[in-house]
């Protein structure tokens, strides 16, 4: 009779401890729920195996009894040793993505604005508890919590929580908010990119100004067409800049919100006043970006750039790299760039549909540091010969062209004094200048083609002295369908279709061989 009793206590014990590893290991639920049956089903297996124990009289039944009880107390420690490391997996997690494009990951610019974050940042997402991209985004801000414990997330159902949505002003679900202090920001859809922007933007204060200079045939920020720069103006808002068209013809100074002033691709030379306008601006620490195309007779320009150090040539880049990568010769691609904070670990091309030389002036004052950012290959070469060009008919000629490496790009700082312009608003101790000698690769029709925006965006953000933003942005998912050739293809039908069960039907044949001829 006792062995009975012991029997059933010992079963007890075993489904108690089955129930509690459900309710831990399956439902995730910790706590009372989970403990008090593992607990008590230990107790019961544990009374079990004493009692019976004691309750058999023979060396051997003991002996049996013995083996259970160490077996039991391996699975308890097996177990222990199993909930401990679940606990530490999940208080110190790590993972790996072998991804190609890295699309499981922060982004270096993520990265970096992460760890210069010193504000606390809480997100709170409304998305329903159903929902398929509340559970795309819990992974994405895991990911940034991760990175840095001050930005903390949460989720509220809106139709559980009405009151704290109308809090919010929600009328919809999908809406993560950014709050960092009292500054409060909404993105809809979000995004690894526009998120770490928002962050940005909620923790950083005051939104820099890019101004675009227009009247001499400029492109336009808001021309949507293949020759406009629409694109570039909507990923300098995604980057939190601000974007404004600026006449400096009927100005008497560049307006003081003005953080960087652009030139994209004048058609039309600017005048005096304007010259003086923008030399007044940069001696008080102006920032200023010029997209200078070839062909153009832009000499008072050309004088602001001799300033800083940079002569623009009259000449037109010939690249024969450029008819495989790009389809023409007068499409320079770069893969070569110099050492400074906008190009810092840069490994993309970047392609300048009809781009001119950019080069560094000789015997600069030590006021004045200009870096090459960007130059050709090897078997480049510049044509000075518009007319030859234009014919179709251009050859390296040594006496006259330049060979490559051609310098395409130029950064250039100045240092100002703070007695040279006492009278002026600008209060920054050196001026910065960036130009490159084409602006049809900032075009809508280029601007996404291998590095370009990169180095576009990683320029003005240098300029706008906020070097930890510079980096590679995040990649768009990549789809990557796997193409077989006729060969592969018949390999993979024959393999595991054919040739795998025809072996195992082989295996059973032999061994059902062997055994009759073992029997007989």
């Amino acid at each position: 009779m006792g062995s009975v009793i012991y029997r059933i206590l010992s079963t007890a014990g075993l489904v108690l401890i089955v129930i509690g590893g459900i309710f831990y290991g399956i439902f995730y639920t910790s706590g009372w729920p989970a403990v008090l049956p593992l607990l008590f089903g230990l107790a019961l297996t544990i009374a079990a195996f004493a009692g019976g124990y004691r309750s058999e009289k023979s060396e051997g039944s003991r002996r049996t009894t013995r083996f259970g009880i160490g077996a039991g107390l391996s699975v308890v420690t097996v177990a222990a040793i199993l909930i401990f490391l679940q606990t530490l997996s999940f208080r110190h997690t790590a993972t790996i993505d072998l991804t190609s494009n890295r699309r499981f990951s922060l982004s270096p610019q993520t990265h970096k604005v992460l760890d210069a974050l010193i504000s606390p940042v809480h997100l709170t997402g409304f998305y329903k508890e159903t929902s398929q991209d509340r559970v795309v985004l819990q992974d994405l801000l895991e990911s940034y919590s991760a990175c840095n414990p001050s930005v903390t997330f949460i989720f509220i159902d809106p139709d559980r929580e009405p009151v704290l949505a109308r809090n919010y002003g929600i009328t919809r679900t999908g809406v993560l908010f950014i709050e960092s202090g009292q500054a409060r920001e909404e993105i809809k859809d979000p995004a690894e990119d526009r998120l770490t922007n928002a962050i940005v933007r909620v923790t950083s204060g005051r939104i820099k100004t890019v101004c675009f200079l227009i009247g001499h045939g400029e492109k336009s920020v808001y021309e949507t067409g293949p020759h406009g720069i629409s694109a570039f103006m909507e990923a300098l808002r995604t980057e939190s800049f601000e974007v404004r068209d600026l006449v400096a013809l009927a100005a008497e100074k560049i307006p003081e919100e003005c953080d960087i002033l652009v030139s994209a691709g004048p058609e039309k030379d600017i005048v005096k006043h304007e010259q003086n306008v923008i030399l007044d601006y940069l001696a008080g620490g102006g920032r200023t970006l010029f997209l200078v195309d070839p062909m153009t007779e832009i000499a008072n320009i050309e004088g602001i750039l001799a300033a800083y150090g940079i002569l623009l040539g009259n000449d037109v880049i010939v690249d024969r790299q450029g008819k495989l990568l790009a389809g023409n010769f007068l499409t320079p691609v770069v893969n070569s760039y110099g050492k400074h904070p906008i190009t810092e670990g840069f490994r993309h091309f970047s392609f300048f549909p009809q781009a001119r030389s950019v080069t560094v002036l000789k015997d600069l004052p030590p006021t004045l540091e200009v870096t090459v950012l960007a130059k050709t290959n090897e078997g480049a070469y510049s044509e000075s010969d518009m007319a030859t060009l234009l014919e179709g008919q251009t050859q390296y000629e040594p006496s006259e062209d330049l060979k490559g490496p051609i310098d395409i790009a130029v950064a250039s700082v100045m240092r100002v004094p703070a007695s040279s312009v006492p009278d002026s608003a600008y209060a920054a101790t050196e001026s910065r200048m960036v130009v490159f000698g084409d602006s049809d690769f900032a075009g809508n029709s280029n601007l996404r083609l291998s590095g370009n925006k990169d180095l576009l965006l990683n320029t003005v953000h240098w300029l706008a002295e906020a070097e930890d933003m510079i980096s590679i942005r995040s990649t768009d998912d990549l789809q990557q369908p796997v193409l077989l050739t006729a060969t592969q293809g018949r390999f993979v039908f024959w393999i595991p279709v054919i040739a795998l069960p025809a072996l195992v039907l082989l295996a059973g044949a032999a061994t059902l061989t062997w055994r009759k001829r073992t029997v007989r």
